[in-house]
């Protein structure tokens, strides 16, 4: 039976969640790319969900209101 190794099981949970952001275009992809394997790490680090999950919400709600507010003042969103 083989046991993947912590850092392949991250990596490859990055890659399925930045797969399914690839309607953001390419740089989506890689943007939530590396936010996965950080989410990942420290998820490896400290065993702890609620702060992972905090830190997408936040992330989530700054880029929505972001849009939001920054939209009708810039041409290229």
């Amino acid at each position: 039976m083989y046991i993947a190794s912590a850092w392949a099981i991250i990596v490859t949970s990055a890659l399925i969640r930045a797969s399914y952001h690839l309607y953001q275009g390419f740089g989506g992809f890689i943007s939530n790319f590396f936010f996965g394997l950080m989410l990942g790490w420290l998820y490896q680090r400290t065993k702890r969900l609620w702060p992972l999950v905090i830190a997408h919400t936040l992330i989530d709600v700054v880029a929505f209101v972001g849009y939001a507010l920054l939209a009708p003042h810039v041409d290229w969103l």
